[in-house]
């Protein structure tokens, strides 16, 4: 029996419809990466380079909209829009000038991956080189990053949050 804990709350037909496609995406990327593995390449070192490579450009998409790079509320409004927000069930915690705590209460990509029978280990690991994007978001646009508890792990949630670098 799996610990995760992954319900969603916003139930808006639009949203339920973006979710399904980032479940298929998950969905994707662990049945490819399980061929390379089963190949014989060294499958986690490939995912975590092109994810940390996904992060990078869309770090730089996000700092060219970024309108005042001294601010977090205005990193918010790009990192953390309207839509955004809810197809992760998200909670803006905190949103300074320095400081974007956020709480992610559902995730498709973990539910992607529980639907075509991940083991709880599997979906950790997955998250884990996932989260390898947000990190490499954080760097390309000057941020420090801290990654708190996550869904994948039991969490009741994901919480991400980003500083300004002092």
């Amino acid at each position: 029996m799996s610990n995760i804990k992954n319900k969603p709350i916003c139930q808006e037909e639009y949203v339920q419809k973006v979710r399904g496609a980032m479940q298929h995406r998950a969905q994707w990327l662990y049945l490819l990466l399980d061929e390379a593995k089963k190949r014989g390449a060294d499958w986690e070192d490939a995912a975590r380079a092109a994810t940390s490579r996904c992060g990078c450009f869309q770090g730089a998409d996000l700092n060219a909209c970024w309108e005042d790079h001294s601010s977090l509320k205005s990193f918010a409004q790009v990192f953390a829009d309207e839509d955004f927000q809810k197809y992760f069930d998200m909670e803006i915690l905190e949103s300074t000038d320095g400081l974007l705590w956020i709480k992610f209460h559902h995730c498709p990509l973990v539910a992607g991956w529980q639907a075509i029978g991940c083991s709880d280990q599997e979906v950790a690991k997955l998250c884990d080189i996932a989260m390898d994007g947000d990190r490499n978001i954080a760097k390309s646009c000057g941020l420090d990053f801290e990654l708190g508890e996550t869904i994948a792990e039991g969490g009741s949630c994901c919480e991400l949050t980003f500083r300004l670098k002092a």
